[in-house]
C-alpha cells in the first residue's frame, strides 16, 4: 500500500475538524443533569474578541460578578483581540470545555465574508444565545462641515456639489462603521470617499482636523466633541430618536430613509454542540439578570445603548436576517476576501 501524503492545507483542515469534533464531544459527555439545570459545574469563561477597555469588554466585566452570584462559579473575562475579531471567535469555538462563551458583535460574524480560508463558519459554529445590548450609533459631521450642511439631507446635497465629494472618517474597509455607512449609502447617496485609520481615536481626531468631514460612531465615543460643538450629530441610526439626544432626528426623519437599519449590538454566543437545554438555561439566566433595573441602568449608562429582551430563538433569527443583508452588501461591493 502506498503511503498517504497530506498537503499543508489538508492537514490544517483536519486539525480544525478535530478541534470542532473535540468541542462537540466535550459537550456531549456532560452528564444529563449538568447539561441543564446544574450547569455550570466549573468556572465559566466569557471570551471578548477585542482589547481590554472596549465596549464589549466593559459589558462583560459589568456582568461577570452578577453571573458569578447567579451561577455559583467564577466567571472569567478573557480578551482575545486580533484579526478583526476572527481570532477570539475561533478561540471560543474551539475551546471544547463546555464552559466557554463568546460575547460577540457583528465583528464575530463578518469574517465569513471578509477573511479568505476562514477555518470556521460563524453561522454554523456559533449558537446565538442572547442579545445583550443595542448600542446607539449616529452619523456626525465636524463643525466646519455642519456650518455648510446643518442636516443630513444638506450633507448629501453638499457632497454632490463638490467635484470630489466629501471624505468619510473610517476604521477600515471591513469595520462595522465603514460597512454601516456603505449599507446606508445605497439609499442615502452621499458622494464620499473613505479615509481609514488604525483606531477609533485616530479616526475621531482626523474628522476634528477636517482631514475627513463626517463619520459614523457611538455617541459615547464622541460625546465630549458633541458637547463642545466640534462634532454635530446629523442622524440617529435607529428607528426612534435616542432619549439622551432628543434633538437628533432618525434617518427616516432626516432623509426619508426607508431601508434596512443596521444596529450595532453585542450578544452571547455558545459554541456549536452546546446542548439545547444548556443554551436555553443560559438564555433564561441572562434574561433574569438583565431584567434587574440596577443592572440594566448600569450597562445603559456606561455604554449609551439599550438593553433588550431576547432569547436563543429571537437572537438566532436576528443574526440570520442580518447576515443575509451583509451578504448582499458584499456581493454588490464585489468584495474579495483577503
Amino acid at each position: 500500500m502506498q503511503p498517504i501524503h497530506l498537503n499543508k492545507e489538508r492537514r490544517a483542515l483536519l486539525r480544525v475538524a478535530g478541534a470542532m469534533s473535540a468541542a462537540a464531544c466535550a459537550f456531549a459527555l456532560l452528564p444529563a443533569s449538568a447539561s441543564a439545570q446544574e450547569w455550570p459545574t466549573k468556572p465559566v469563561r466569557i471570551v471578548i474578541a477585542t482589547a481590554a477597555g472596549s465596549s464589549g469588554d466593559t459589558v462583560a466585566r459589568l456582568l461577570a460578578p452578577k453571573l458569578e452570584a447567579l451561577w455559583k462559579h467564577p466567571v472569567i473575562v478573557e480578551n482575545k483581540p486580533g484579526a478583526g475579531g476572527a481570532l477570539g471567535t475561533g478561540y471560543a469555538i474551539n475551546a471544547g470545555d463546555g464552559h466557554t462563551l463568546l460575547l460577540g458583535t457583528q465583528s464575530s460574524l463578518l469574517p465569513k465574508f471578509t477573511t479568505k480560508n476562514l477555518s470556521y463558519d460563524p453561522q454554523v459554529d456559533l449558537i446565538p444565545v442572547y442579545k445583550v445590548i443595542n448600542y446607539q450609533l449616529v452619523i456626525a459631521a465636524n463643525a466646519p462641515t455642519a456650518q455648510k450642511a446643518k442636516t443630513l439631507a444638506e450633507l448629501v446635497a453638499l457632497s454632490k456639489s463638490m467635484p470630489n465629494g466629501v471624505f468619510f472618517g473610517g476604521s477600515g474597509q471591513t469595520s462595522i462603521f465603514n460597512l454601516t455607512m456603505g449599507l446606508l449609502n445605497k439609499q442615502l447617496g452621499i458622494k464620499y470617499a473613505p479615509v481609514d485609520f488604525n483606531n477609533i481615536g485616530a479616526m475621531n481626531l482626523a474628522v476634528l482636523r477636517d482631514d475627513a468631514q463626517f463619520l459614523v460612531n457611538t455617541p459615547s465615543s464622541i460625546k465630549g466633541y458633541i458637547d463642545n460643538g466640534q462634532l454635530k450629530p446629523l442622524a440617529a441610526i435607529n428607528a426612534e430618536r435616542y432619549p439622551n439626544f432628543p434633538d437628533v432626528p432618525t434617518l427616516a426623519e432626516a432623509t426619508g430613509y426607508k431601508g434596512y437599519i443596521p444596529l450595532l449590538w453585542a450578544g452571547i454566543f455558545a459554541p456549536k454542540g452546546t446542548p439545547t437545554p444548556v443554551v436555553d438555561k443560559i438564555g433564561r439566566d441572562f434574561a433574569t439578570l438583565l431584567a434587574d433595573a440596577e443592572t440594566k441602568k448600569a450597562i445603559e449608562t456606561r455604554l449609551t445603548g439599550s438593553v433588550v429582551r431576547s432569547s436563543p430563538a429571537t437572537f438566532t433569527k436576528e443574526v440570520n436576517d442580518e447576515m443575509a443583508v451583509w451578504k448582499d452588501l458584499f456581493s454588490t461591493m464585489n468584495f474579495k476576501p483577503e
